[in-house]
């Protein structure tokens, strides 16, 4: 079964192939697929646990839920601005309302619970994208883009830690603009995108959540870094201007992969039907394989 079956099959998708580009590599090695299109600005992509989709389309403050067979529908509107979505181990979506600056997270009954607003008394910038244990601890980068610059009263740009009973802690500062974090598959390892240096850092984590021993895993991405996931196998997928580059765990580029407009975030299918990225006005699947026999 081809890994483009097995989307159709497992998350059911009906998806229009419009290209197999992959640098470096033979054409036939990827098949680059759109899946929705329209979008502002597609940003963040969570998998709900049925299969559908979550894609944030923060300038139009709103989520939208990508079911098979169905036109985009919204999931949720007004949404703070709504950037990185991620659900925790409880199934609760957990969002990071840019605009709203804030990360908040969404009750079974559809309660709003704020998680974090502000770090020793001042706003966060606008908080973009986040990362969830499996016991329950949240990271989250804490940017100022573009606008949130201007009003921004935190003295530097933050990555951040949410533990299940405690307070808010920093885990990273500086002047420099984290984007996207991920978790390594055994949650020991978390990786930090920066916007501004074109590079990412590793932080060890312990079982207490706490993060340590920083550094620069990929001194420097071939287009700006945005989102960051990480596959089953530990290898990183980076949204990083046209490409979507796969590194190995020690941050060596193994390929890059060419999305038809500028990539901004990834989500991996947990049932192994493939690779999604949101790319500005859409969204991609990326699957590995030929193209599907269609029926006629």
């Amino acid at each position: 079964m081809s890994a483009y079956n097995g989307i159709v099959n497992r998350a059911g998708f009906a998806v229009v192939a419009i290209s197999l580009l992959c640098a470096g590599q033979e054409p036939s090695q990827h098949l680059i697929e759109r899946v929705a299109a329209g979008f502002r600005y597609a940003d963040g992509i969570a998998v709900e646990a049925g299969g559908s989709l979550l894609v944030a389309d923060p300038p139009a403050d709103r989520i939208l839920r990508l079911v098979f067979g169905k036109p985009p529908a919204v999931a949720r509107a007004p949404s703070g601005g709504a950037a990185g979505l991620a659900f925790d181990p409880k199934g609760r979506l957990v969002i990071c309302e840019a605009a709203a600056r804030r990360v908040a997270r969404i009750e079974a009954d559809g309660q709003v619970t704020v998680l974090a607003d502000q770090y020793e008394g001042k706003p966060l910038n606008g908080p973009n994208d986040l990362a969830i244990r499996s016991n329950g601890h949240i990271y989250f980068t804490d940017p100022a883009f573009g606008s949130a610059e201007d009003r921004r009263q935190l003295p530097f740009h933050g990555v951040f830690h949410i533990p299940p009973k405690g307070s808010l802690e920093v885990v990273w500062r500086g002047e420099t603009r984290p984007a996207g974090i991920a978790l390594s598959p055994d949650e020991r390892t978390l990786y930090v995108t920066f916007a501004d240096e074109r590079a990412v850092r590793a932080f060890d984590l312990n079982r207490a959540g706490a993060a340590s021993n920083p550094r620069i895993l990929i001194a420097r991405t071939g287009g700006i870094p945005l989102g960051i996931r990480a596959a089953p196998d530990g290898n990183l997928l980076v949204a990083a201007g046209e490409h979507l580059e796969i590194y190995s765990p020690k941050g060596q580029l193994l390929e890059k992969i060419r999305i038809p407009e500028r990539a901004v975030n990834v989500a991996v299918h947990s049932s192994g039907g493939g690779i999604f990225v949101s790319a500005r006005n859409a969204v991609f699947h990326v699957a590995r394989g030929a193209a599907p026999q269609r029926e006629p």
